[in-house]
């Protein structure tokens, strides 16, 4: 891209346009896949911009785990509500894998603290705030206090329904579905057909 191209971005858009390409590096690549220079190129930036404006690799994976946490908490948000604890809490669950399943490398990326700032405020809230229906969901299953943002304690059945959802999504995106199931799309059949079962069992009415 030529230096009047690059003029034209604003500050914001610029920022944006960088979380923007590394995203797509990182579905396409993985977070393994990931470089700054790479985002740099795909932007059509110069190699240093990432680092002036995101002060260096962290802070720009920090960045695209915030916008992935902005995502999956739009999608749970947007699930329906039956005012049933285990039924919203299963559901909750099921959302939680789905979105895994589609976005493995976005995925794989919330889940690594070693590469992001989890300290940071905006990764912090944002993440909170994704959760936000899951967490009330647990809480009425257990009969127990919803997560406050404030309270940052720990919270056994918050720990338990989140460590099921978790593993049942890493064994998706790692592929376990096809040690069970013959077919051309293991993944998928496991979360259409036999997952709502195993989330039965685990959270039973």
């Amino acid at each position: 891209m030529s230096g009047t191209t690059r003029a034209n971005y604003h500050h914001g858009d610029l920022k944006i346009a960088l979380i923007v390409a590394a995203e797509a590096i990182i579905r396409t690549e993985g977070v393994e896949g990931f470089t700054l220079r790479k985002a740099a190129r795909s932007a059509g930036v110069s190699p240093s911009a990432p680092s002036h404006h995101f002060s260096g690799t962290k802070g720009l994976l920090t960045a695209v785990a915030v916008r992935t946490f902005e995502k999956l908490g739009s999608e749970l948000s947007a699930l329906p509500s039956s005012g049933m604890p285990a039924q919203d809490l299963r559901t909750q669950a099921l959302g939680y894998v789905k979105f895994a399943a589609i976005n493995p490398g976005l995925f794989r990326l919330i889940c690594r603290v070693d590469l992001i700032d989890f300290k940071d405020p905006a990764f912090m809230q944002a993440s909170f705030d994704a959760l936000s229906r899951y967490g009330h969901a647990a809480a009425a299953y257990f009969g127990q206090e919803a997560p406050d943002v404030n309270k940052r304690v720990f919270r056994p059945h918050m720990a338990s329904a989140m460590a099921t959802a978790h593993g049942l999504a890493h064994m998706v995106i790692e592929g376990r579905p096809a040690l069970l199931l013959d077919t051309p799309d293991p993944d998928s059949m496991f979360i259409e057909t036999m997952l709502p079962s195993v989330l039965l069992a685990t959270w039973p009415d």
